[in-house]
């Protein structure tokens, strides 16, 4: 049987680009309903890369491999919400929704004449979830916003990088998801609030940086106990005495991290040394730490000359955290995620077969259903606002005239 926790629930998702896109689709995974609303155009997220070309020499399509992930199991509808006809039709669409789900900046709905107060009033079931840049308030509000920007303002950037060098930002667009994760959780959040308290919706109000910030609670509590703050350091990393790297192997890279006494010894042994876990300057752990270059440079030159698996296998029957670092086509590939089928193949209208990361959650009695691709531009706005508003196909064919759809 599938699960289909939240199968009885309606979202309007006017989301765009990466946060909001992911909060709505992990809701569409576990069972809502979710009707994608672009504007005639297209969401923006559609021309970001990688698109795969229909044949050799022809223009990329508008649909990217980002966003066919994102936009799994949700219904396309387009609406102008520049027009006042396409508004209307999203306020009835609101009529039976639980959910409103965007990631504008702050002023944008409102300067469209879709207030969230109004339309909490209007729809006292309805709860809203708005994803932006800083927040609704605050005097960062309307500031426009980037990964690096992201990363920095929320301290990821601070961090990373060589001590002697400058901070460098993480790949990718990480704070992204982790913004959509707070998003789908105040989503939840909202709903159960609604149905188990006085039967209203709510304004959820999901700030990125403040996502982001959420995730370095250890530097954050460190700092404000101890007033000092963690200094860049490569491919070091050492909290108190511990001993972290990260460290270059014959076929790669592993990290190893080293906690406890009877690891460090277990690591000697490893080396062929067991001596070194009785020189003086490696004898305890705060010795370690006052030595730590020392150390590493041992480390380097038995790491150098092992294959990672090997170092991995070895780790774990010496109860030695060693871990290889895999890149994106090895993690495709490693066993644990195909024993688990964590990601799953989808057959695209227009990319074809692709495969994508499946859903983390597991239910013990319910299976994940299977992804349906994300829609195409428009493809459910006929069959939304006709069997649900009940337009027929003259009026659809009118709105079409007028670039309302």
């Amino acid at each position: 049987m599938h699960y289909q926790a939240l199968r009885d629930i309606r979202i309007i998702d006017l989301t765009h680009r990466i946060a909001g896109p992911y909060a709505t689709k992990l809701l569409a995974g576990l069972g809502a309903e979710v009707i994608k609303v672009e504007p005639p155009w297209g969401d923006g997220g559609r021309s970001v890369p990688p698109h795969r070309a229909t044949e050799a020499g022809a223009a990329p399509t508008d649909r990217g491999g980002l966003f066919a992930f994102l936009n799994t199991d949700k219904y396309g509808v387009t609406l102008n919400l520049k027009h006042d006809r396409g508004r209307a039709l999203l306020l009835e669409l609101l009529a039976d929704a639980d959910l409103l789900i965007e990631n504008f900046a702050p002023a944008t709905l409102p300067s469209l004449g879709l207030v969230h107060a109004e339309l909490l009033e209007r729809f006292p079931r309805l709860s809203i979830v708005s994803i932006s840049n800083f927040g609704q308030d605050g005097p960062d509000r309307d500031t426009p916003l980037n990964d690096l920007t992201l990363s920095a303002r929320g301290g990821w950037t601070y961090a990373v990088g060589e001590p002697t060098r400058e901070p460098l930002t993480p790949p990718g667009s990480l704070a992204q998801y982790v913004g959509g994760l707070y998003g789908a959780i105040g989503a939840m959040q909202s709903v159960f609030a609604r149905n188990f308290g006085d039967g209203r919706g709510q304004h959820v109000d999901v700030s990125l940086v403040e996502a982001t910030v959420a995730t370095m609670v250890y530097d954050h509590v460190t700092f404000q106990y101890t007033g000092t703050l963690r200094s860049r350091v490569g491919k070091r990393f050492a909290i108190g005495p511990y001993f972290i790297a990260t460290l270059e192997c014959r076929d790669g890279y592993a990290g190893i991290q080293n906690v406890t006494q009877k690891q460090f010894e277990s690591l000697c042994a490893m080396m062929g040394a067991p001596e070194l876990a009785r020189d003086q300057r490696f004898a305890t752990p705060l010795a370690r730490m006052a030595n730590n270059h020392a150390l590493l440079e041992i480390c380097e030159r038995f790491f150098a000359g092992c294959e990672r698996m090997w170092l991995y296998r070895e780790g774990q029957r010496r109860a030695i955290p060693i871990v290889p670092i895999p890149s994106v086509a090895e993690v495709l590939e490693w066993e644990q995620t195909r024993a688990r089928r964590y990601f799953e193949t989808i057959d695209d209208p227009v990319l074809g077969r692709i495969r994508i990361p499946g859903t983390p959650l597991r239910l013990t009695s319910h299976a994940a259903a299977p992804s349906r691709p994300a829609p195409l531009l428009g493809e459910h706005t006929e069959a939304i606002l006709g069997g649900r508003l009940g337009l027929d196909s003259a009026q659809i064919g009118s709105l079409r005239e007028a670039r309302v759809i």
